[in-house]
């Protein structure tokens, strides 16, 4: 054996690779002649694909329509070099201690609060898939609580705020979206009792002129169905839409 040789990295480290005990000195390998050799693979290759006229060369096909070991479906260069990219991450994940997990998921729940709000709930879920188990959850959510990072009710103020106000949505639709976010219950209902109803009817009027204007041309009836069934979509009580209906296409002349 040249010294070459005895510097070689060994490869056994490599998930999808099998280690082969070398034989003993002395000892002669037998040659499995049910596997082809190299020479003998080389030369069935040549003569399949001298038998595909259709393959194009150098397009990375195979004659069965799939794409070649070049792209990592069946190893090659790429697929080896991301397995092995997959391998290091696993790695390290498995290596990582309790405190670096710890910074890296507050990391990612900072990041996505300085995005957006979010609710409890949510949070508590994002704790959950990366791995917290719920005496943990708990205690973050009650850290963050502390921090001031957390608080439903202010929360579901400005979802009340921005889904009625800029939004145009009625208390219904309100409360969906609340409860879509995982907002407390009574912080929810706390925030929309606060939802002034002449607000509420000045929205709706507001929503229903614009729309009554798309429903030019179509007799009374028709348009009031029509126009009553998008303010009840948007979440507007059955009274405010009755109000909001006569008003918008009587100021249309419909």
């Amino acid at each position: 054996m040249s010294d070459a040789s005895e510097h070689l990295a060994p490869v056994s480290y490599l998930p999808w690779a099998t280690p082969h005990e070398a034989p003993a000195h002395g000892e002669v390998t037998k040659v499995d002649r049910s596997t082809p050799s190299a020479d003998e693979a080389e030369s069935e290759t040549h003569t399949a694909a001298a038998s595909r006229p259709h393959a194009r060369a150098g397009d990375g096909r195979t004659g069965f329509g799939n794409r070649g070991d070049g792209f990592g479906n069946g190893g090659g260069a790429l697929g080896s070099r991301r397995r092995a990219r997959l391998a290091v991450v696993d790695d390290e994940e498995s290596t990582e201690t309790g405190a670096e997990r710890d910074a890296r998921i507050d990391r990612l729940v900072v990041s996505r609060l300085r995005r957006s709000a979010l609710s409890i709930a949510e949070v508590r879920s994002v704790l959950a898939e990366h791995g917290l188990d719920e005496s943990e959850v708990e205690e973050w959510i009650e850290r963050y609580e502390r921090l001031g990072y957390l608080d439903d009710a202010r929360l579901a103020e400005q979802l009340v705020y921005v889904n009625g106000s800029r939004r145009g949505r009625g208390s219904g639709a309100i409360m969906q979206e609340l409860a879509r976010r995982g907002v407390d219950a009574s912080a929810a209902r706390a925030a929309v009792d606060e939802l002034d109803p002449e607000v509420e009817r000045a929205n709706a009027l507001e929503v229903a002129e614009r729309r009554a204007r798309q429903l030019t041309g179509l007799d009374r009836q028709t348009a009031e169905r029509r126009l009553s069934a998008f303010l009840q979509r948007r979440g507007y009580p059955g009274e405010v839409v009755r109000e909001a209906v006569t008003a918008a296409l009587s100021a249309d002349g419909s």
